[in-house]
């Protein structure tokens, strides 16, 4: 239900208390109980005889829905001669799969903020941003069906670190199919992606 209550707010700025009621078509105690449970979590408020999202919840607007998204994804190939550092997945998809360092972009973030993010908090690797190579985007599917669809921001640094670095392919068969693709098609490519800051 606070889902659906959130969902309100998406078209409203402000709500009382019988118009949300009114939408949601729900008794009022089981209304009243979520409602506090958003206030308790400083997502809404009241003032007077409204609700309203607090300021710091607004940037979860875009994220109130029932579809999924495309989630973006930084991987990030450091090279030494002809090999590229790769790591081993403990995570689903692709576990045990040898993989490129990456990770979520976060709100706010460069691709060169996250880069730097990413590497330093899982691989404990300071590296420096050197490019970003292209942007793609994965369909993952089983025989049954589209599950996962991920941005790919692939991206190139340089790091000083004692790292381990695998021979692409020589290892092909135990690199995620898509990072190999990525590895042999765009390592040597550039673009550029411009940064807009916008005022609500």
């Amino acid at each position: 239900m606070q889902d659906q209550i959130l969902e309100l707010f998406i078209y409203n700025n402000k709500l009382k208390f019988s118009e949300i009621e009114r939408a949601i078509k729900s008794r009022s105690n089981k209304l009243a109980y979520h409602i506090k449970k958003l206030i308790d979590q400083g997502i809404i408020e009241k003032t007077n005889e409204h609700y309203q999202l607090t300021k710091t919840s607004e940037n979860i607007i875009p994220y109130i829905t029932k579809k999924q998204s495309i989630l973006p994804v930084v991987l990030t190939a450091i090279t030494k001669n002809n090999n590229i550092f790769l790591h081993k997945r403990k995570k689903r998809p692709f576990q045990d799969k040898l993989s490129l360092p990456g990770g979520r972009i976060l709100v706010g973030e460069t691709p060169k903020q996250a880069t730097e993010r990413i590497l330093k908090e899982k691989f404990n690797i300071q590296c420096t941003f050197k490019k970003i190579n292209s942007i793609s985007i994965e369909q993952v599917k089983n025989k049954e069906k589209l599950i996962h669809s991920f941005l790919l921001i692939f991206c190139t640094a340089t790091t000083k670190n004692n790292i381990q670095y695998f021979e692409p392919t020589k290892n092909k068969k135990n690199i995620i199919s898509s990072d190999y693709n990525l590895i042999m098609s765009d390592l040597n490519k550039e673009i550029k992606i411009k940064k807009i800051i916008t005022l609500s």
